[in-house]
């Protein structure tokens, strides 16, 4: 049954504040954890002057604190990235799906391809949002879980709406023995699922042991 204008625009609002929350824990991570622990490096590597009067037992343990110093900071900044990556939204859709695969790593991990076609139009700032965290979520979980050598991602108009579909090789979901192919589990697809809904979309998604495929389609013009 076709959502109702009600709950589109409902779902709209939703996508918007969820944006929002995630710019703000961005934006805290970056200065309540990030600044504290760059500064933390900073002074760690000023005592590295003075290891020499340490015995060694001391030097071991200043090199381990900076190399954890090290690892938290870039968590840290992974995370505030993978939020609220700088700028993508000022991009074009497929400029910014293009980046986001570029970003990722998996360019020098697995053989990737990308087609992304010209747009009539440019989609709604919602809809181009729900596109990009769609696509983040599945390049995170091929990245993580999946084991795959292939990755593909497609961007294309499709009459009145605008279409994504990624795949991979990899191992695939583990289906419960009474689901149906079309089902998954884990929150990353269910995000997937709820950003598509929440626009009045349809996300396919289906998975049997040799591989995942998406597909999401959401209206092109803005409302």
């Amino acid at each position: 049954m076709p959502r109702s204008s009600g709950s589109r625009n409902s779902g709209r609002t939703l996508l918007i504040e969820l944006e929002r929350e995630r710019s703000r824990i961005a934006r805290e991570l970056h200065a309540g954890a990030g600044q504290p622990l760059a500064g933390m490096k900073l002074n760690l590597e000023m005592l590295d002057d003075c290891a020499a009067v340490l015995p060694q037992a001391g030097r071991e343990a200043l090199a381990r604190l900076q190399t954890l110093a090290e690892q938290a900071l870039e968590q840290v900044r992974a995370v505030s990235h993978n939020l609220h990556p700088p700028d993508w939204q000022g991009l074009t859709t497929g400029d910014a799906l293009r980046n986001l695969v570029q970003s990722s790593g998996l360019m020098g991990r697995l053989e990737v391809e990308l087609d992304i076609r010209p747009l009539p139009a440019e989609p709604s700032h919602t809809v181009k949002i729900a596109l990009y965290r769609c696509a983040q979520e599945c390049i995170s979980n091929v990245a993580r879980h999946s084991g795959a050598t292939r990755f593909s991602l497609c961007l294309m108009a499709n009459g009145p709406t605008v279409e994504l579909r990624l795949e991979d090789n990899g191992r695939g979901f583990p289906l419960e023995p009474s689901s149906s192919v079309n089902s998954s589990s884990g929150i990353g697809i269910l995000a997937i699922r709820e950003h598509t809904s929440a626009l009045g979309g349809v996300c396919d998604i289906s998975s049997a042991g040799s591989g995942v495929r998406i597909r999401v389609q959401l209206p092109l013009a803005g409302e």
